[in-house]
């Protein structure tokens, strides 16, 4: 089986080099293009659909992470990335969108050419350091959501907590029964609920009671 290749590379003598090194592998490696900018790769992929991509990662100065995912949209193409870029968290950037090789730009052309063939058949081609930082960023667990009212609540204090269950469970009680049970004067009751107003943003006591409740604070 032939593998067509669309090489994209703004270095002449580089596309010179891997269009001699393709055309000399004879019936099995087809060059069916070259490209030099984005605007051409994204419109020679689109209508040849290349079997393999060799990308350069740098063209002219952009990076060609922008147009990566454009190149497989056909369906068919697979992109292996040809860089002298050695920033592992730019090449785990392609992989994760969408390229299935990497190979340095100074590799041995035998590298480049298993590369090609072993993308083409299925697989990947990455190195063992950057298969290490995808596979890092993979078991790297997510950040816990942050509950935004977390650090309201936890400025309460274990009294004023006791507050807010109590008028939760109050049923409505007014506020000098509601002392009587806490066994604090009404004043202390109405100065704990003013700092716990102010501490979860609420207005009255129905407001902290719908509050509460939703918040599990009862």
């Amino acid at each position: 089986m032939t593998i067509r290749i669309l090489l994209v590379d703004d270095h002449k003598t580089m596309l010179w080099g891997l269009e001699r090194l393709i055309q000399a592998e004879g019936p099995g490696f087809e060059l069916v293009g070259s490209a030099s900018d984005g605007i051409e790769a994204r419109t020679l992929c689109a209508d040849l659909k290349p079997d393999i991509v060799l990308l350069d990662l740098d063209l002219k100065g952009s990076s060609s992470l922008e147009f990566l995912p454009a190149l497989l949209e056909n369906g068919v193409s697979r992109v292996v990335i040809l860089s002298a870029n050695r920033d592992q968290a730019t090449l785990a950037s392609a992989v994760k969108l969408g390229a299935r090789g990497v190979v340095s730009k100074e590799a041995p052309t035998e590298d480049v050419l298993l590369a090609v063939k072993k993308v083409h058949g299925g697989e990947l081609w990455l190195d063992q350091s950057l298969m290490q930082a995808l596979l890092g960023q993979l078991v790297t667990p997510a950040a816990p959501k942050v509950d935004p009212e977390a650090g309201r609540i936890g400025s309460l204090t274990a009294r004023e907590r006791e507050v807010v269950k109590l008028i939760v469970q109050g049923n409505g009680a007014l506020n000098k029964d509601l002392a009587e049970r806490a066994f604090i004067s009404e004043r202390t009751l109405r100065n704990h609920l003013t700092t716990i107003y102010q501490k979860l943003d609420v207005a009255n006591r129905l407001e902290l009671y719908v509050y509460a409740t939703k918040h599990g604070l009862s």
